[in-house]
């Protein structure tokens, strides 16, 4: 029996890495824009300290270049069979009543040739990019605006991800490789159909 959930459940999913995997080479991408601003930083997260860096602003708009670009060429390299399950399954959540809003460092425009090349298009409640703000906490607090009262499951790879999450107080899963979030995916059904008892409480 199909058990559908009553549309207390908001899904906030990060794209790279979690959605499909790591198809640009980071290392090499920091490298470059650490010689084009002439600055030893981490660079860690890329986006935020991008945006936090004090530098000419004509270098900075370069970087940017140089991020949306590497970006655009990495749509190419998804190949939609090796997430085909986790596509479906996030459709799977949204026929069972469960909202989903994509959150992703990348820019708007680059986040949407992704969607367009899994087919999810118009699945995407919302997509929260970098284009709306570059810092991961923000992200989350603009979700949750888009929730309008409902329980917000954050979906994503990275430590810093964990940490944005953990400081809005929001339940948090973490996916290890992108192989893992039709699992994921699975147990955030679960959890929202606990959400839709009135005397459930989520999983631990």
């Amino acid at each position: 029996m199909v058990i559908e959930i009553s549309g207390d459940c908001l899904v906030a999913l990060d794209i790279d890495g979690t959605l499909i995997p790591l198809l640009i080479d980071f290392e090499t991408l920091r490298a470059r824009i650490r010689a084009l601003l002439g600055v030893n930083h981490s660079l860690r997260p890329l986006a935020e300290s991008l945006a936090s860096l004090p530098v000419d602003r004509e270098l900075k708009e370069e970087a940017w270049r140089l991020i949306e670009e590497a970006e655009v060429e990495s749509v190419e390299r998804i190949d939609p069979r090796e997430v085909s399950e986790s596509v479906e399954c996030v459709k799977r959540m949204i026929s069972l009543g469960v909202g989903v809003v994509f959150v992703t460092a990348r820019s708007s425009r680059t986040a949407e040739l992704v969607l367009s090349r899994l087919g999810l298009t118009r699945f995407a409640e919302s997509l929260v990019s970098r284009d709306v703000t570059p810092y991961r906490v923000e992200q989350l607090k603009y979700v949750l605006k888009l929730s309008r009262g409902r329980k917000v499951v954050f979906v994503a790879d990275a430590q810093h991800d964990e940490e944005a999450a953990e400081a809005l107080g929001l339940l948090f899963l973490k996916v290890e490789s992108y192989r893992e979030l039709p699992h994921v995916l699975n147990r955030v059904i679960d959890i929202c159909r606990t959400f839709s008892q009135p005397s459930g409480l989520p999983p631990n």
